[in-house]
């Protein structure tokens, strides 16, 4: 009974909150009133303790206060994938966030204090087990830090291997509606994925404007500024640029100032300089892979520039909802394909 287990994981956080509290306690009392020999090296080991249990607190009462996710990930035969690819630099910086840490990771990390009060304060003895554990630890996280990152490059390719080839997906079905852009969790790629099955931008550049033709301007630039992100936030400018994409960089820096987003738009711009890329527009792929690698480009500036400006993408995706429910009756399409 899936309320059941609801119930049994509240109860066990619950008790673990309330143990967590009153050990927490204790280990700060005890610091306090811990005197004589060796009562630094025992503070410290207290005070670690206290650490490992006061997360343990925070741990808890995330469990039981934060909201449940109700939208469900887009899973494909059962797979998960990604609709909008994500940087492999986030799923890092996730994985070493220290909020999101394990309760037992933290367990694991005062181990590591124990064994270096033993080692600094009472015996070198100590100092093999201390380097043992912290080897162990550092090869553990490791390994597992690139099983994320082979599972996050897996979904992003799933993801965009679905968008490219099936027009049928559940985000290709809907129609957008006044209702759909209001709502206050609707993303960008709820307003424009319907529209992409329409438009081709892995043929020529004349395939491109033909079939864009049939939709708005402001479709248009939110179109271009989405596959500049998504694409920028999965393989940098150089992959950008290097994909048949990177063929709609001017429409992308057009768009980027359509929505405020200046700062957004010299950004490309200067990486589309780098290749004289605005003055002689590069539309044809492999004549813009070709003098991209010939001058040996790999627009590194451009993207620290770009996830320094916005590290996780989610202040150009407000920008861009803030320029979509401002021009509503723009983006509002009744999908064929769903009839």
């Amino acid at each position: 009974n899936p309320q059941t287990l609801t119930m049994n994981k509240k109860l066990t956080y619950i008790i673990g909150t309330i143990l967590c509290s009153i050990l927490a306690i204790i280990a700060v009392i005890l610091i306090f009133i811990t005197s004589g020999k060796d009562s630094e090296a025992t503070k410290i080991v207290f005070a670690g303790f206290a650490a490992w249990m006061i997360f343990g607190i925070y741990r808890g009462l995330m469990h039981l206060f934060s909201k449940p996710d109700n939208k469900p990930s887009p899973t494909f035969e059962g797979v998960k994938y990604n609709v909008t690819p994500i940087p492999n630099g986030k799923v890092i910086k996730d994985f070493f966030n220290p909020f999101a840490m394990r309760f037992r990771t933290v367990g694991s990390l005062f181990i590591l204090c124990l064994l270096w009060v033993g080692m600094v304060y009472f015996s070198p003895k100590f100092t093999i087990y201390f380097w043992i554990l912290l080897i162990v630890t550092i090869v553990i996280k490791g390994f597992l830090l690139t099983r994320y990152l082979r599972l996050n490059d897996a979904q992003n390719t799933l993801g965009k291997v679905i968008l490219e080839q099936s027009g049928d997906i559940d985000v290709c079905r809907y129609d957008v509606t006044v209702q759909l852009i209001n709502a206050y969790d609707t993303t960008p790629e709820h307003v424009i994925d319907p529209i992409r099955p329409y438009v081709n931008v892995s043929g020529s550049h004349d395939d491109y404007l033909k079939d864009i033709s049939q939709f708005s301007t402001a479709q248009r630039h939110i179109l271009a500024v989405n596959l500049y992100i998504s694409d920028v936030y999965g393989d940098g400018h150089y992959g950008y640029f290097t994909d048949s994409v990177g063929m709609l960089y001017l429409d992308a820096i057009e768009g980027l100032m359509a929505i405020g987003a200046n700062k957004y738009a010299d950004i490309l711009k200067s990486a589309g300089s780098e290749f004289d890329g605005i003055n002689r527009p590069a539309y044809n792929l492999e004549q813009r892979v070709d003098i991209i690698n010939e001058s040996g480009l790999d627009f590194e500036s451009a993207d620290d520039a770009i996830y320094s400006l916005d590290e996780y993408g989610e202040n150009i995706a407000e920008i861009q909802m803030a320029y979509i429910r401002s021009h509503v009756d723009d983006f509002l399409f009744d999908n064929p394909q769903k009839h």
